[in-house]
């Protein structure tokens, strides 16, 4: 794309990225795929409560994970292999099958990642644990019906659990360290002691700006790739008449209400892991112009659009080169000063 970006950013009512007049739009979307109980649901003192309402599966998503071909994008970029995910990856790498080892994750959520790695790895103790007491009992039943005995999971507030030291070999994040306040404290305190001295960090994450604050220039160029690149018989947003002409920013007093734990401190992953760990191998997977262009479009392109997927994706490694990835798959080990 070429020539000079106009920004459409909304500056009416930003506040220092408090409120826009974008989070009254994405209230109403919301409203419209979710139901009333759903944003009734967010009046609530309990900030645990809103965030495990965040999570409820009972809804059809329209976000850009649930597209096949991105998928395997993702695959790829991780294994060099579309048909290959992550969790084979890394146990054919990483994993000694002839040897029993223990992986903990926290914000497991439904458990489909642990699942997989349970199945492919028989010597392998999964526990995974997660503040939603739904998505634990899904992911149970899961491992129920595959006749699994090697993972278990657990409701649990992660901020309080604690592990004997050195005694976990792999600690699993995906989707869910972003979630987490205070990353130095939280990675200090609770993974670095816990981890063996070989062990490794595992992670699947969203690593870009607090609140998804994205700069005015990633908001402007994503306006334009929307416009430019995605036809409008792909842009009606999903349970609505509405066409989405604009890539809606994150005012952070939605965003604490809806979920006060969505990218609390997610610029700081990256920061805090390359202190204290080493990088065995780090991949950027992007998500900077895929997440925002596609949110609420995504149906559109599980089954067609491939064209526009690729023109998308093509976009975005463009932009990669210049602009640091918002989504990061790595792998890590304690670093030699770690007492």
């Amino acid at each position: 794309m070429r020539g000079k970006i106009k920004d459409k950013t909304d500056t009416l009512f930003m506040f220092g990225g408090l409120i826009y007049l974008d989070d009254f739009q994405e209230i109403w979307i919301k409203l419209k795929q979710r139901g009333t109980n759903f944003i009734l649901s967010k009046f609530n003192f309990n900030s645990n409560k809103r965030t495990i309402s965040a999570f409820n599966t009972n809804f059809e998503h329209a976000n850009w994970w649930i597209i096949p071909h991105l998928k395997q994008r993702m695959n790829a970029k991780i294994s060099g292999d579309i048909s290959v995910g992550y969790e084979q990856y890394v146990s054919g790498k990483y994993f000694d099958q002839d040897t029993p080892k223990v992986m903990i994750s926290l914000g497991c959520g439904a458990g489909s990642h642990e699942i997989t790695f349970a199945n492919i790895n028989k010597t392998l103790s999964v526990n995974g644990y997660d503040l939603s007491e739904q998505l634990i009992k899904t992911a149970n039943l899961k491992a129920e019906k595959e006749g699994l005995k090697n993972v278990d999971f657990l409701v649990a507030d992660v901020y309080k659990l604690s592990f004997e030291n050195e005694s976990v070999d792999f600690f699993l994040f995906n989707a869910a360290l972003h979630h987490f306040k205070d990353i130095e404290h939280f990675i200090t305190n609770s993974i670095l002691p816990a981890l063996k001295k070989d062990g490794l960090l595992i992670i699947n994450e969203y690593v870009g700006p607090n609140r998804m604050h994205f700069s005015n220039q990633q908001i402007a160029f994503c306006n334009e790739v929307l416009e430019k690149n995605v036809p409008e018989s792909f842009r009606k947003i999903l349970s609505t008449n509405i066409l989405k002409n604009k890539v809606y920013r994150h005012g952070t007093i939605r965003m604490t209400i809806s979920d006060p734990s969505e990218c609390i401190d997610s610029e700081n992953i990256l920061p805090v892991i390359h202190k204290h760990f080493n990088i065995v191998e780090e991949k950027a997977l992007g998500g900077n112009i895929l997440m925002p262009v596609l949110k609420h479009i995504s149906h559109h392109f599980i089954d067609g659009g491939k064209d526009c997927l690729e023109q998308l994706c093509n976009i975005e490694d463009e932009y990669l080169k210049s602009n640091p990835s918002q989504f990061v798959f790595g792998i890590y080990t304690k670093n030699d000063n770690y007492d």
